[in-house]
């Protein structure tokens, strides 16, 4: 399904991807996670190329890319084989929800557009925005623009969907709606790469999680192996701070 092998990125004289190779199986879900400013974005962005890689290759379906060579016809083709949902929606603003979800399948699939505003209310429902259609984003919540954003990432016929922390930019009372819906894909066996800070969803739904810092995969395994054993010192320290409470955390003079 992906297959990443040897994936650098540099932004001037500074390197954020050292030599990454992974490969995700179809119908798994891989979560991403570690620390801020460890490369973990820029490694989505780079699989689809709304960031371009310095070197490497990446291969998604069955479209291969040598990063250092690659045509603009070749980088379309990577795109088509892959969905994105960012963690600032990225809605069109001046659209309602349904001419959001519509837009790809009209633009790039070439849908007629009945038939792609069919296919768009169908996707609307099944993220239970039904009674939204004609909502444009200003009218809606955060909870609700993402599972718009989450609706047209499904509308792009991808073999995988990729999400860059997609409850990053929510309010707490809307982040369970938008996680219940990502559950919803996993057990639609949807290929899924999430970037996420959200601990509790890697262990409920991730096939494998890898952990990241300093733009290197440090260890990869199933929930179990990262959460409850992992091998590596700088993941032990990692885990322990993310999966404190926050009382735990406070210093005892506070309490």
């Amino acid at each position: 399904m992906i297959k990443v092998q040897n994936l650098n990125k540099t932004f001037g004289d500074l390197t954020v991807l050292k030599s990454i190779s992974f490969e995700v199986a179809a119908s798994e879900i891989v979560v991403i996670i570690g620390p801020s400013g460890t490369g973990k974005s820029t490694l989505l962005r780079c699989l689809n190329y709304l960031e371009t890689p310095t070197a490497g290759t990446i291969q998604v379906g069955n479209v291969q890319v040598e990063t250092e060579s690659a045509t603009g016809k070749q980088i379309t083709e990577l795109r088509k084989q892959s969905s994105f949902v960012f963690q600032n929606y990225s809605l069109f603003a001046n659209k309602t929800a349904l001419q959001n979800v519509a837009e790809s399948l009209i633009t790039v699939w070439k849908e007629p557009k009945a038939d792609a505003l069919q296919h768009a209310e169908k996707i609307l429902r099944q993220v239970g925005l039904g009674d939204k259609l004609e909502h444009y984003p200003s009218q809606l919540s955060g909870g609700q623009q993402q599972r718009v954003g989450i609706a047209r990432a499904m509308a792009c016929k991808g073999e995988v969907i990729f999400f860059d922390e997609p409850t990053s930019a929510l309010d707490p009372e809307w982040v369970d709606e938008v996680l219940a819906v990502m559950k919803q894909l996993a057990q639609q066996k949807q290929t899924m790469v999430v970037v996420t800070h959200e601990m509790q969803f890697a262990r409920e739904v991730a096939d494998r999680v890898i952990f990241m810092e300093g733009g290197n995969i440090v260890e990869q395994g199933t929930p179990k192996q990262i959460f409850e054993n992992p091998q590596h010192q700088r993941t032990r320290e990692f885990v322990a701070r993310s999966t404190k409470s926050p009382v735990s955390a406070l210093d005892s003079s506070m309490l």
